[in-house]
């Protein structure tokens, strides 16, 4: 297990007992409750003309049965609202396939309870930047949400760069892309992230179900790259044809299916990776399962997001642990009958 004692001391702090709680709403008629992840707002400008015909590269699917392969991936959700704040949560999964096996074993972190205020909130963002990443950050953060947001992606990089630092000539899944440059994903963590990780043999892939690349002509996004396409197959790079900002892109860019009638993902990969891409599409067409996204990537964010019943159990805990008070709801006051 990594150790994360720091980043609790930073981020479980108490507020003040008796504040009231209104509770967020928890459907139990849909067992996971899920936030979507926000990513920082990316460049969307390719100097890619649609009449120019690129053609697919056709991948060689093979289970990488001697290989350690891990994945990680982490979610967030706001409990309920306090006065001038929120209690939010945090959760992360890894999961690892070991060599010669292809069951997994799962390491899982939180979940954390994380109270978020106006008036705590700056220091508790600069001393959990501090706390995981060893620097200041001079930044502002940003409104409580996103601030809940914002830990969970630093937590998420920490997470990826300590197990960077402790496998060796492994695979590892990451959720997302290989882009940084922003206030929230300074690159310096995804440079460090990357260097671990080549310095001890291992292969980073990050995955992306989504993007807001889109091709210069049409405006369409580079998903559609594949339409009509049978794969399993991949388009690529295509990091050369960015326009704004390329330095951001830590990664070569590529559009794939990784089963034949899987869905497009953009998959980026480290230029000078241990295995080449062609190695790494295929082992990752090996791990898919039926709709073209590999089976380790989404028990990590199966066994990561919070069930309906962990929510309302969560709530519970926040109100004993804080001393907080139920908000009395002000509409059957309003309206009495």
């Amino acid at each position: 297990m990594i150790d994360i004692e720091v980043f609790m001391k930073a981020i479980c702090n108490k507020i003040p007992p008796g504040l009231t709680f209104e509770p967020s709403d928890a459907n139990l008629d849909e067992y996971f409750q899920e936030t979507a992840k926000t990513e920082e707002e990316e460049d969307s400008s390719l100097e890619y003309e649609d009449s120019v015909e690129q053609e697919s590269v056709p991948i060689d699917p093979r289970y990488p049965i001697d290989s350690q392969v891990l994945a990680i991936d982490t979610t967030n959700f706001t409990l309920g609202q306090i006065p001038d704040g929120l209690v939010g949560a945090l959760r992360a999964s890894i999961i690892k396939k070991s060599p010669g096996k292809t069951s997994h074993s799962l390491e899982r972190y939180g979940p954390y309870l994380v109270p978020i205020t106006n008036q705590n909130k700056a220091m508790v963002y600069k001393d959990t930047f501090r706390a995981l990443f060893g620097r200041e950050n001079t930044s502002v953060p940003p409104d409580n949400h996103k601030t809940l947001d914002r830990f969970r992606s630093w937590f998420e990089r920490y997470l990826q760069r300590e197990t960077a630092r402790n496998n060796k000539n492994s695979l590892i899944l990451l959720d997302g892309s290989l882009i940084g440059g922003f206030v929230g994903d300074p690159t310096f963590i995804l440079k460090g992230i990357l260097k671990d990780a080549a310095a001890n043999g291992n292969t980073i892939v990050a995955m992306s179900k989504s993007t807001g690349l889109t091709l210069k002509g049409s405006r369409c996004n580079i998903l559609s790259l594949l339409d009509g396409v049978q794969g399993p197959c991949y388009i690529g790079d295509i990091k050369k044809r960015i326009t704004q900002n390329p330095e951001r892109y830590l990664g070569e860019v590529y559009v794939a299916k990784l089963t034949p009638l899987g869905q497009p993902f953009r998959i980026d990969i480290l230029k000078d990776s241990p295995l080449s891409h062609d190695e790494v599409f295929s082992q990752i067409a090996g791990l898919a399962g039926d709709y073209g996204y590999p089976e380790e990537l989404k028990l990590a964010h199966m066994t990561c997001i919070l069930g309906s019943i962990e929510i309302i159990e969560l709530q519970a805990a926040a109100i004993g642990l804080h001393g907080l008070s139920m908000k009395e709801e002000l509409r059957p006051k309003i309206f009495p009958l």
